[in-house]
């Protein structure tokens, strides 16, 4: 699904610049992927020079509250799950200089509280065996004549998925799962949009598959999307075959000496060997 998302990458100059430092390469990049943002700081000596230091935070609009987010060397993610205004936030300064600048990105975000996919299981041969799914996404918070939505349906399943253990296919968090699974093209066996709501479909194979339904705003370049999780085991179900039982065939003939008889004689007591293994002895008249 990767693949499938558009990546945006905008990069900003400088708000502030200080005469005794020059930020003219400071960069910072910002890429999202629905509703997740990641943010990248480079130049201006930013990993390389020590006298560099930097830092992120987030203001919620909402709240009206300052956090600092988590930074990988000059890398951060954000998830934004509430509908709002948020301003991210770049400070980086020159401890030896004793000069600083930021900058600053506003995000606002819409909410897709009425997004849910409801489904079910149930066996398509009407036995105990649940080997499909039925389920429909609800439609998004929309107004009459609004044809900026679409709906996207993925089925993923392949070996990646299938090397989890039971135990971390049930534990892992979404964004664990996000930031582990590779969403290869090979492993996309199902994909449906971007209007198709209703969802039905019989799982071929053992093993785990993962169901991500997506809703997306194109006018506003935002969406949301949902993981759903199952695990399939497949009721091997024995065939039932009718045999025949055919005669058994002759292939030796011995007399009570044992034997073997090329030529039969009249009132003589032969012994008759059959393909199954059985004999019969029998008096030649």
């Amino acid at each position: 699904m990767k693949k499938l998302l558009a990546i945006l990458m905008v990069l900003f100059t400088t708000l502030s610049v200080n005469a005794k430092c020059d930020w003219s390469t400071l960069k910072f990049q910002s890429w999202n992927e629905k509703n997740y943002y990641k943010y990248y700081v480079t130049g201006a000596g930013i990993g390389d020079d020590t006298c560099v230091n930097w830092i992120f935070t987030i203001y919620d609009h909402q709240k009206n509250k300052l956090d600092t987010v988590r930074d990988w060397s000059g890398y951060t993610e954000i998830g934004f799950n509430n509908k709002g205004k948020y301003t991210v936030n770049l400070k980086v300064w020159n401890i030896c200089s004793g000069c600083d600048t930021t900058i600053t990105r506003e995000v606002n975000l819409i909410y897709f509280n009425n997004c849910k996919f409801n489904y079910k299981m149930f066996s398509s041969s009407h036995g105990s065996c649940q080997d499909s799914i039925s389920g429909t996404m609800s439609l998004a918070e929309s107004r009459k004549g609004d044809t900026c939505w679409s709906y996207y349906f993925y089925i993923y399943h392949g070996g990646e998925l299938d090397s989890l253990s039971q135990m971390d296919w049930d534990s892992m968090s979404n964004e664990q799962l996000y930031n582990y699974y590779s969403f290869s093209d090979s492993d996309l066996v199902v994909l449906e949009g971007p209007a198709n709501r209703p969802i039905d479909y019989k799982f071929t194979d053992d093993g785990h598959y993962l169901l991500v339904t997506q809703w997306y705003n194109k006018c506003l370049n935002q969406d949301t999307f949902f993981f759903t999780r199952i695990s399939i085991e497949l009721c091997n179900v024995m065939g039932i075959k009718n045999y025949t039982k055919r005669d058994p065939k002759l292939i030796e003939i011995y007399d009570m000496m044992g034997r073997r008889v090329y030529h039969i004689r009249k009132d003589e007591i032969l012994i008759y060997l059959y393909d199954d293994g059985s004999t019969k002895k029998v008096l030649v008249h």
